[in-house]
């Protein structure tokens, strides 16, 4: 009887040893999938975010920001009627042409940017002219011709035709929402999506604390800027918190806080 009663009384500790040790792995992994989310989620986005340029915020919400980038510059080597004729370094072979949300023009006086929405289907006129036409303005074509090209109808757009040597810049708007995530439906997801196509989840386990903050000047954060303020913000905070289910009915829900902060040149 006492060996039966030792025995068990030694069962029972080492069950108990078992069990906690147990329940903190789980809760290490939790916490240890929690940052990944919320890591992954910002690194993503901030990278993002550092690639804008002046007035690069078209929405600045609490959990939907929409932002311009942009994806390649040229300059204007000839005008022709409504159309230009440009150069665009290392051309435009590897050009993602699905993501090309409009064209911007810049003021070379001030140094602001105008921008228009538009596709590359109604901006691309082609290259079969354009380097012998900017070559007879002496621009230096040699083993370059495939990186000039016609852009049609600006002058529409802008409603001028930009005087050669003037900047030009095809750029993305990308679009950044946190809302309720299809892979989890108990907890947000953020989702991203390009000019003219669907929304993609490429995070989820966000807690409903996640959202945008954005400063314009300063130290203090709000969550929304509107108007001509948009063109104020200096920087952008990014507050993901993650959370992910408890595995155990004995175990809370674990979070993690995270949040980063992004400076952007949101200036000329």
């Amino acid at each position: 009887m006492i060996a039966m009663l030792l025995s068990s009384v030694v069962i029972i500790l080492v069950s108990g040893t078992f069990l906690v040790q147990s329940q903190y792995y789980s809760s290490q992994s939790l916490h240890v999938g929690a940052h990944d989310n919320a890591r992954v989620a910002t690194e993503r986005l901030a990278s993002e975010i550092r690639s804008t340029m002046q007035d690069g915020f078209v929405v600045a919400g609490a959990r939907t920001m929409t932002i311009r980038s942009p994806i390649v510059l040229g300059v204007v080597c000839d005008r022709a009627g409504n159309d230009v004729h440009v150069h665009i370094e290392g051309g435009v072979a590897g050009l993602d042409v699905d993501e090309v949300a409009g064209l911007g023009m810049r003021d070379s006086g001030t140094g602001a940017w105008q921008y228009r929405n538009t596709t590359w289907s109604l901006l691309n006129g082609g290259s079969v002219s354009s380097a012998s036409v900017c070559a007879g303005n002496g621009a230096d074509t040699m083993w370059a011709a495939s990186e000039f090209r016609q852009l049609v109808e600006v002058n529409p757009l802008f409603g001028a035709v930009p005087n050669e040597g003037t900047i030009l810049m095809l750029f993305r708007e990308t679009t950044f929402k946190i809302q309720t995530s299809v892979l989890d439906t108990s907890t947000l997801g953020l989702f991203r999506q390009v000019y003219g196509e669907s929304f993609v989840e490429f995070a989820t386990g966000m807690d409903t604390t996640a959202q945008f903050q954005y400063r314009t000047g300063g130290s203090t954060y709000a969550d929304t800027i509107t108007g001509s303020n948009v063109g104020d913000i200096d920087a952008v905070r990014i507050v993901v918190d993650a959370r992910l289910p408890a595995r155990s009915g004995v175990q809370e829900d674990v979070t993690f806080g995270w949040s980063v902060n992004v400076a952007v040149r949101n200036f000329p």
